[in-house]
C-alpha cells in the first residue's frame, strides 16, 4: 500500500498496516520448512542427499564455495548488466527442476536421477520432465507474487531435505554459525546482499517471498521495483518503510528464500541423524527437529521486531539461526540427548 492507504487501514481496523503481510511472510517461512520435513523420507528414498558423507565437516566449505560463486556471478551480472537473461533462465530452471522433485516425492509418479548419476536431481521420465517444463513456462510468462510464492514454497521444500540430509549435526551447526556471520557481513559491511535482492527482484525470480499489504498490488506492473531504487533492505525481511523512493517498495513485505532453507536444514538433519523418539509422525520429526522449527519462529519474531524498531538494512540469518540453534538444543535436552551429542562433539 501507499502511505496514505496504509494509514487509512490502520485507523479503520486498529491493526498496524503491515501486520497481514508479515503474517503471510511467517506462514510462507513455516510452510516451506514443514513441507520440507514431510518430504524428507521420500527425498532420502530417492537418493537425493547433496553429500554422501553427512559427517564430513568439509561439506560446509564445498557448500559455501558453491553459494559464494553463484552469488558473485549474479551480483556481477546485475552490476554490469551482462548475462541477466541467462541468470533468469538458470534460476527458473533450478526452481522448475526442484518442483519436479517435489511432485515425484509427493505423488510417487515420475522419476528423478539419484545421487551418483551425472544427472542427479534432474527429471528423467516424461511426467517429471513435463512438470518441470510446465513450471518453467508458468514462472516465465506470469511472474506474479502469489505464483512465485507458491513455487518457492514447493521447490524450497524439496531443497531443504536434499541439503539437510547431506549435513550431520556438527557440520550443519557450523554452517548455520558461519553463514549467519556471512549474512551480517554481506548486509552491514559490503552491502552486496542489497544488490543481489534488487537484481532478483528485477528478474521476478521466485527466490524471494513477496507479500503485499494490498491485493491490488502486482509484481507484473512495469514500474515494479523490489528494492525501491536500493532504498533500505537486504533481501531478508523488509521494513514497512514509507520513505522509500518507489511506491512499490512501501507496499510489500519480503523474505529471502535462503532465510528458510538454511534454518530448515537443521530441522531435517536433527530428524535424520539424532537418535530420539519421533513426536510428530507425519513429519518424521523428533523433539530436536520440532525445537529447531519453533526456535526459527521465535527468531523470526525477533527479526520482525528489529526491522520495525531499527531503521536500515538488517540481516535475516543471525536472529533466525540463533533461534533455530537454541530451539534445537532445548529439544535435544528434552529428548534426553546431551548437548555435546546434539552439537556433534
Amino acid at each position: 500500500m501507499s502511505e496514505r492507504t496504509a494509514d487509512a487501514t490502520e485507523r479503520t481496523t486498529g491493526i498496524p498496516s503491515g501486520t497481514y503481510a508479515y503474517v503471510g511472510i511467517v506462514a510462507l517461512y513455516a510452510a516451506t520448512i514443514v513441507l520440507g520435513l514431510a518430504l524428507t523420507d521420500e527425498v532420502a528414498g530417492m537418493g537425493l542427499a547433496m553429500f554422501q558423507d553427512p559427517g564430513d565437516v568439509g561439506n560446509v566449505g564445498v557448500f559455501a564455495v558453491m553459494l559464494l560463486v553463484a552469488t558473485g556471478v549474479m551480483v556481477a551480472a546485475f552490476r554490469y548488466g551482462y548475462g541477466e537473461a541467462l541468470v533468469r533462465v538458470f534460476l527458473l530452471g533450478s526452481a522448475s527442476t526442484l518442483t519436479a522433485v517435489a511432485f515425484v516425492a509427493l505423488t510417487g509418479i515420475g522419476e528423478i536421477a539419484a545421487s551418483g548419476s551425472a544427472l542427479m536431481g534432474l527429471p528423467t521420465s516424461p511426467v517429471s520432465i513435463g512438470v518441470a517444463a510446465l513450471t518453467f513456462v508458468v514462472l516465465w510468462v506470469y511472474p506474479e507474487w502469489y505464483v512465485n510464492d507458491v513455487a518457492a514454497v514447493i521447490f524450497g521444500a524439496a531443497a531443504i531435505p536434499m541439503l539437510g540430509l547431506g549435513f550431520g549435526p556438527f557440520p550443519v551447526v557450523v554452517l548455520l554459525i558461519v553463514w549467519a556471520g556471512y549474512d551480517a557481513y554481506a548486509v552491514y559491511v559490503s552491502g552486496h546482499m542489497q544488490e543481489l535482492a534488487a537484481g532478483l527482484g528485477d528478474l521476478k525470480a521466485p527466490i524471494v517471498f513477496v507479500v503485499p499489504h494490498s491485493l491490488d498490488f502486482s509484481m507484473r506492473d512495469p514500474d515494479f521495483d523490489l528494492m525501491g531504487g536500493g532504498a533500505d533492505d537486504d533481501g531478508a525481511v523488509s521494513a514497512d518503510d514509507q520513505s522509500a523512493e518507489s511506491p512499490a517498495r512501501a507496499e510489500i513485505a519480503l523474505l529471502g528464500l535462503g532465510d528458510a532453507l538454511i534454518p530448515g536444514m537443521l530441522a531435517v538433519s536433527a530428524g535424520a541423524f539424532l537418535d530420539a523418539p519421533v513426536v510428530v509422525p507425519a513429519l518424521n520429526a523428533n523433539a530436536p527437529a520440532i525445537g529447531a522449527l519453533v526456535g526459527g519462529l521465535v527468531g523470526m519474531a525477533g527479526l520482525l521486531y528489529l526491522v520495525h524498531r531499527v531503521e536500515g538494512a538488517h540481516a535475516g540469518l543471525p536472529p533466525l539461526n540463533a533461534g533455530v540453534l537454541g530451539g534445537y538444543l532445548l529439544g535435544a535436552v528434552a529428548a534426553g540427548i546431551p548437548v555435546t551429542t546434539a552439537l556433534g562433539l
